[in-house]
């Protein structure tokens, strides 16, 4: 087929028109220009242009551009830039007549991102016109990063195939992708239909390994990436080098059980602006994967452009307004610090909370001068835990009279070097000025707005959250964890077993709801807008199927670098597909070891919340989750349960403290412990009946009981009471046999 001279002039105009390779053969927008003899004259979508469809005519079987892309995104599975949570990924790149909401909207503009498709000019994608062969053939060969072939002589209208598509359509063919008939037409400008689709997935996806996929997107620069690779094809084994040189099968395996996400960064986590480290830093990886039965993937390389400021200035960005009866909040951080942690500034009518400190050295910036440059009123300072990327400021605050607040749970790693964190309170004379801050105390901003603190160990022993319940805001430092994709981050809790970290959890949940209250909003350390009410409830569900499932509740940790191979996370969500809406918490011990990583009485000096006498001999490790015949949480409306003082953990080791060696208890006051069988619960004397919600510690109990009579998990049961009546709660385990007895004393008053 020889290509005539309407054709010629209307591929000479593309350049002028700034349209791309991708629709030469298809559509030609030539503003004015006549209707050759082999075009037919449509109306386009694009305004200004007249569109010459090349696709010789449109086919009841014909494939979409959109969904032609559809299955090339798919198979790859490349996250769309709105799934996840990365503060430094590239700008989103979108085509002028394709919304991220269209039926496939993602996929197109990940292809995109992927340069698989550069539209058909101008910033156009055309997605419902049907896609011609040549474009087919070009999209699979950039897809795939199929090398070019020179070879030639095919098919017999090869001349008729535009020159950009013509290399393309060759690869295909010398690999044995392309069907070539008797004829040897090839029809480079007719629709692709939905058979000739799937045969050339197929031929293609069965016969070589498809390319190593890389995340993050190595499309922008940051501080620190944490990189996952991952092949399409099932079962290929990736093989990867980081020195720039070209990986074989000898070269080391990749695999998430094992490397999890590879922490690449400038410095060390620990690391601060003094750290002495250039601020640059190129990371290369180059991958193959590698299946018997098939040809090998390409060779794929990445490269990821890391910097980090040494010294920077702090930022501010204004979160919230305020107004009479909610508080202004800021985000507060510094691009220098290693791990980008925050801090928040919130004001209310009469005076302000700092919560959390950041990272930068108080001899090298001063935090607290740049709060005052926005703070309108008088503040305090409360760290959220004492880990030293959350409390490096505090003594520019304390020096200038600023009260500071810390849980006396965490004095101890503050008063000397905590692993990779100098110490804050060196002296006798700032450890004196200290202020405990502990569960219950309240801080009145004015205006009605009130924030109650709720004590959170488990990531670090002193970790308080502070809570706004008339405004729903919960401000919580580390201990939700962080939803940072690009950090592969979770939270650790190796400090506290997952079911009594689950009944704490679900206590405090009930104290931001109980009598209206709300947490619809949730400020953490890392995450750089509020999470929701929804994410306290991923926490919470990934602590409940470690208790539902055990061990089968827990995977190896994404975290590579600084978390052992295999260490024990549970995880709820994708990171790269949930946005936010995702969860990850790391446990004692690394998968499969013999770590106790659930309650047991083994040793009542590691768990000393254990000790009363009914509970001899049980362990919930090894397969023990089925004996769960314990409650997490129980809850009374119209009533008040008279909590215990639960030990946690045994002591902590004696420290000197403002001059004199003291020892704090890791202790809660006034809470439920699922393994204390005991309790007082106080009425006032003008309720005639409660409300009793038993929630069993595994979902998969056998049954619950109040009073005799079976009730529902979590269900609320009216209960008439009177001065000295007991309530008996029953629980059995999942096993069927196990089996817990609770009474409750009711004492009216």
């Amino acid at each position: 087929m020889t290509k005539d001279k309407t054709t010629d002039q209307k591929e000479n105009r593309m350049e002028t028109l700034g349209l791309s390779e991708e629709g030469l053969s298809r559509r030609n927008f030539l503003k004015g220009m006549a209707v050759g003899a082999a075009g037919i004259a449509v109306t386009s979508a694009i305004p200004g242009y007249t569109v010459f469809a090349d696709v010789e005519a449109p086919l009841a079987n014909g494939v979409s551009r959109a969904e032609f892309i559809g299955k090339v995104s798919n198979y790859f599975a490349w996250p769309h830039p709105t799934q996840y949570n990365d503060i430094w990924k590239a700008p989103l790149k979108q085509f002028k007549d394709v919304k991220t909401a269209d039926r496939y909207g993602k996929q197109i503009e990940t292809a995109y991102e992927e340069s698989v498709t550069s539209g058909i000019g101008n910033g156009y994608f055309d997605p419902n016109a049907q896609l011609a062969r040549q474009d087919a053939a070009v999209m699979m060969v950039k897809a795939f990063h199929l090398p070019l072939t020179t070879k030639t002589g095919f098919f017999k209208d090869e001349a008729s195939i535009s020159s950009y598509a013509r290399a393309s359509v060759n690869t295909l063919a010398a690999l044995g992708y392309l069907t070539i008939n008797s004829d040897q037409l090839f029809q480079p400008k007719r629709a692709l239909t939905v058979d000739e689709m799937e045969v050339l997935f197929s031929k293609i996806t069965g016969t070589m390994v498809a390319p190593v996929q890389a995340l993050p997107k190595a499309n922008s620069v940051a501080p620190r990436r944490y990189v996952k690779l991952y092949c399409p094809t099932p079962g290929a084994a990736i093989h990867y080098t980081t020195d720039g040189s070209e990986p074989t099968a000898d070269s080391e395996v990749y695999t998430v059980e094992t490397k999890g996400h590879i922490m690449e960064m400038i410095g060390t986590r620990g690391g601060g602006p003094d750290e002495p480290v250039p601020t640059d830093r190129v990371v290369t990886y180059k991958a193959v994967a590698f299946k018997d039965g098939m040809a090998a993937s390409p060779v794929q390389t990445f490269v990821w452009n890391l910097h980090r400021p040494l010294m920077d200035d702090f930022q501010v960005l204004q979160m919230e307004k305020k107004t009479s009866v909610s508080p202004a909040i800021f985000r507060i951080c510094n691009d220098s610090e290693s791990v980008r942690p925050l801090a928040w500034y919130i004001e209310g009518p009469t005076s302000g909370i700092v919560f959390d400190a950041l990272q930068t050295p108080a001899d090298k910036k001063n935090l607290k001068t740049f709060v005052d440059g926005f703070a309108t009123k008088p503040y305090i300072l409360i760290i959220g835990h004492e880990h030293g990327d959350h409390d490096a400021q505090a003594m520019n605050f304390m020096n200038a009279g600023v009260d500071v607040y810390l849980s006396e749970r965490g004095w101890a790693s503050t008063s000397s070097t905590s692993g990779p964190f100098k110490p804050i309170f060196s002296t006798p004379e700032s450890q004196a000025k200290v202020k405990n801050v502990d569960e219950g105390m309240k801080f009145d901003l004015g205006g009605g707005i009130v924030f109650e603190v709720v004590a959170l160990p488990g990531h670090a022993n002193g970790n308080v959250a502070i809570h706004d319940k008339k405004n729903g805001l919960l401000f919580a430092s580390d201990f939700y964890g962080c939803t940072r994709a690009g950090s592969a981050d979770n939270v650790g809790v190796a400090g506290m077993p997952p079911d009594l970290l689950l009944s704490f959890v679900q206590q405090s949940y009930s104290k931001y709801t109980k009598e209206g209250g709300k947490s619809d909003k949730l400020f953490t350390g890392h995450d750089e807008s509020p999470l929701s009410d929804n994410n306290l409830k991923l926490y919470e569900a990934a602590l409940q199927q470690v208790v539902d499932k055990g061990e089968g509740g827990c995977r190896p940790s994404l975290r590579g670098g600084t978390d052992a191979p295999g260490a024990r996370t549970t995880m709820i969500g994708d990171m790269w597909k949930d946005g936010t809406n995702w969860c990850a918490i790391k446990l004692t011990g690394v998968m499969g070891d013999n770590a106790e990583f659930l309650s047991s009485t083994t040793d009542l000096k590691v768990r000393p919340y254990m000790a009363d006498a009914a509970n001899v001999g049980l362990n919930y490790n090894f397969g023990g989750h089925v004996k769960y015949s314990v409650l997490s949480n129980i809850e009374f409306a119209g009533g008040e349960l008279v909590g215990k003082t639960v030990e946690y953990a045994a002591p902590g080791a004696p420290f000197t403290w403002a001059g004199k060696e003291i020892a704090v208890k890791n202790a809660l006051q006034n809470r439920f412990n699922p393994w204390a069988y005991d309790y007082t619960v106080k009425v006032p004397k003008a309720n005639t009946s409660i409300t009793v919600i038993p929630t069993s510690m595994s979902t998969k109990a056998a049954s619950i009981t109040v009073d005799g009579k079976a009730v529902a998990y979590r269900s609320s049961n009216k209960i008439a009471v009177k001065d000295g009546q007991v309530i008996t709660v029953k629980v059995v385990a999942p096993d069927k046999i196990t089996t817990s007895t609770y009474t409750f004393k009711v004492a009216m008053v």
